[in-house]
């Protein structure tokens, strides 16, 4: 009997307990909603406010943006994934993470924007920058401000992967990342939209207003999505945990095994090509079309961004059929189509054309990540935390050279040219090589091959530990 003596479910009742895992999937579907949030307003307009507004170089600025990847460089996500693989805090793995470093981000997050206008480098020429950088004490604080948004954004990100590969099986992994993805490029666009109407009367006071709001937000989310869908002293699954091994040797693992190295490699292009420019759309709309700040928040992420939610959203659920690999490649020639108009469009300054170029590459973009996550999630090889570790990692360095790669371009070129319409050409024309390349690495890809390389290397390891 599963009822007790008041005609209520017991806890293990079948039903009782199905529900209880759906409900579970759907708080962690909502996880990615707070950032969601807080990456659209750095990604978007507080990143056109500096460009544009405070006259700070876009070198600064997209390297300011990207010292959110600069700590997985150097192994943080590694780290995380791999603590949270062996260790529990109050007999949880992974939810102490992401509390962790959902905290960091909200904290900073809210002081990025009050940061931003303490710093004095805005105006000044390439000759001057070295120099003024060196004594601007306002720039030393927003630095500071973003590493802490950086290690928050990888330790949290690093321990939900894993919690998410924990908890859901291979064959719904594809609709839970459609959806976690979905929901929030649908937060991003829903919160901009909201942000550009609030911001078309603009003020600083408005713009820190915005911050405070949505980081208090972002922290409600989190803690809804995940706090108490990690059972407490769970067991681990066979195979996750059987040999338990150190960070240095995990970074062992990663860097002597081929497979692996080549899945990462891929990972880094193809991640490159797909957020390279996330952090140019809005600086484009400002340099080559003229429009003001309301107008380019409230135009290129709903566009793009709303297109790339809906291909999300369908490619996730398709994802079973065609398989991740096809899905991908799908993806990525959209891409390669949507960057050359997007080219065409910033030279015939067609506003209208712009606007379908936005649409094509969105649809791109939508399908190529979906399953381009799915395919990180899935290769794991039964050790969740290293290996999202790495792949997060190989993620961030992409990132990270595509933001900065990006604002030393615009810089550069407009400095030669005279002329911010070939800087974003040169930007894009990058990105349509991206998607190519990896396009022809793809086939090269093989999960069984990576598993049983996987397999043989922890075999060694373990033997050489008991050497």
């Amino acid at each position: 009997m599963y009822l007790n003596g008041y005609g209520h479910l017991l806890p293990d009742h079948p039903f009782s307990c199905c529900l209880m895992k759906r409900i579970n999937l759907i708080r962690l579907s909502l996880f990615q909603m707070g950032f969601g949030i807080m990456l659209g307003f750095l990604l978007d307009t507080l990143n056109r406010v500096m460009t544009t507004e405070l006259r700070i170089s876009a070198t600064i600025v997209f390297g300011l943006i990207s010292l959110k990847e600069l700590l997985a460089i150097f192994g943080v996500k590694v780290w995380a994934g791999n603590l949270s693989d062996r260790s529990q805090i109050f007999g949880l793995k992974r939810t102490p993470y992401i509390l962790l470093g959902l905290l960091c981000c909200v904290f900073s997050f809210m002081l990025a924007p009050a940061a931003a206008y303490e710093v004095r480098v805005g105006g000044i020429g390439l000759s001057e920058m070295l120099p003024a950088m060196m004594k601007d004490i306002g720039l030393l604080k927003l630095s500071l401000i973003f590493l802490v948004f950086g290690f928050g954004l990888q330790v949290a990100t690093t321990a939900y992967y894993a919690l998410l590969a924990d908890t859901v099986g291979e064959e719904n992994i594809g609709k839970v990342t459609g959806a976690s993805w979905t929901l929030m490029v649908l937060t991003t666009i829903v919160s901009t939209r909201i942000v550009g109407s609030f911001l078309d009367v603009f003020t600083p006071e408005r713009l820190i207003t915005v911050a405070e709001i949505g980081g208090l937000i972002a922290l409600g989310i989190g803690l809804l999505a995940v706090v108490g869908v990690e059972q407490r002293n769970a067991e681990i699954k066979e195979g996750k945990s059987k040999h338990a091994l150190s960070f240095s040797q995990s970074i062992m693992l990663l860097s002597s095994s081929p497979k692996t190295l080549l899945f990462a490699s891929y990972i880094f292009i193809s991640i490159f090509a797909l957020f390279a420019n996330e952090i140019v759309m809005d600086p484009f709309g400002a340099h080559v079309f003229g429009m003001p700040v309301g107008t380019t928040t409230k135009l290129f992420r709903p566009t793009m961004g709303g297109t790339q939610l809906i291909f999300m959203l369908i490619t996730g659920f398709l994802l079973s059929r065609i398989g991740q690999k096809r899905g991908a490649l799908i993806g990525n020639m959209f891409c390669i189509v949507g960057f050359g108009m997007l080219i065409v469009a910033g030279f015939i300054r067609d506003v209208q054309f712009l606007r379908i170029a936005l649409v094509v590459t969105g649809i791109g973009l939508g399908a190529s990540s979906v399953s381009n996550i799915s395919m990180m999630m899935s290769m794991t090889a039964g050790r969740s935390g290293v290996y999202i570790g790495l792949w997060g990692t190989a993620q961030s360095l992409a990132i990270f050279v595509g933001h900065l790669g990006a604002g030393i371009i615009i810089d550069l070129v407009y400095h030669f040219s005279g002329q911010y319409v070939w800087a974003y050409a040169t930007i894009f024309a990058i990105e349509i090589v991206a998607f190519t390349i990896a396009s022809l690495v793809l086939p090269h890809i093989s999960k069984e091959a990576f598993e049983a390389e996987s397999e043989a290397k922890m075999a060694e390891l373990a033997l050489a530990r008991n050497v």
